[in-house]
């Protein structure tokens, strides 16, 4: 171990602590099962969804033009970032990326991606995006890929899942408050945004949390921490919103219904 100062004051004196280890965040393969009569599945990402997906992307999610996730609307910088099926043993471990899909079987074309970004030092996982062709807005279709990326985080070994929520609509945001994600934070300006036809702007995020996997257990809590008398009537006002969201175990409850057998496997 390298040689270290002492810290500031002493923490950690509310939670559990552990040994200092490894950490690894994996992608796991998952699927569903064709769905809408055969039409669509959900599928691990391959090199021949990579064009499809883009256009995804570029159909349904513009604005990230300009903006440090603007990647995902060019096919060719998805190499090298986003795990592929082709190369799953070494990219499930070393790609930051993962990106859940569901392909019209017929045209094998993708009509819905999501993404997830792990932050393996930190043992997090974000659920970064969701988007889908705005002429297959359906809602089994967003069901099933939902379900696949959550299966993906759950499976990863992370113990810290994070979001941010677009607020030019209040989907996402009401997909969370029901899934039991506690609320950080709202972001004004926090992601520059594309405005058509060539400018831009700064848009506002909301940030969510969750803890899976016992995570909770060593994270501080409120009573150690110093907080000037402005941020500690913040978080008593963030405590009394989430307490009122509620969590009640790992999985949503509507995942749990629709793969009972996630309860004994996560």
């Amino acid at each position: 171990m390298i040689e270290l100062g002492d810290p500031y004051r002493e923490m950690a004196t509310t939670c559990s602590t552990r040994p200092m280890a490894e950490k690894k965040i994996i992608w796991k393969r998952f699927e569903s099962e064709p769905f809408e009569n055969g039409k669509f599945q959900a599928k691990v990402f391959s090199e021949r969804f990579i064009d499809s997906a883009a256009s995804v992307f570029r159909k349904a999610y513009p604005e990230v033009y300009g903006s440090p996730h603007e990647f995902v609307l060019m096919p060719e910088r998805y190499p090298g970032r986003i795990a592929l099926d082709e190369n799953w043993e070494e990219d499930s471990r070393s790609k930051v990326y993962c990106m859940p899909v569901v392909v019209e079987l017929e045209t094998e074309k993708v009509v819905a991606a999501t993404m997830l970004t792990k932050i393996e030092k930190n043992l997090q996982v974000e659920f970064t995006f969701a988007a889908t062709r705005p002429n297959y807005r359906l809602k089994k279709i967003m069901q099933q890929l939902r379900a696949v990326t959550w299966k993906t985080a759950l499976a990863s070994g992370a113990e810290y899942f994070t979001t941010f929520l677009e607020t030019w609509h209040d989907i996402t945001q009401k997909w969370c408050i029901k899934d039991g994600w506690k609320v950080a934070g709202i972001f004004p300006g926090n992601f520059v945004r594309w405005k058509k036809p060539d400018r831009e702007y700064r848009g506002c995020a909301i940030h969510c949390y969750r803890f899976v996997r016992n995570g909770e257990d060593f994270a501080t809590r409120p009573e150690e921490w110093s907080l000037a008398p402005e941020f500690s009537e913040l978080w008593e006002v963030l405590e009394r919103i989430n307490k009122k969201i509620g969590q009640e175990g790992d999985i949503p409850p509507w995942l749990a219904e629709m793969e009972p057998a996630l309860l004994k496997d996560i």
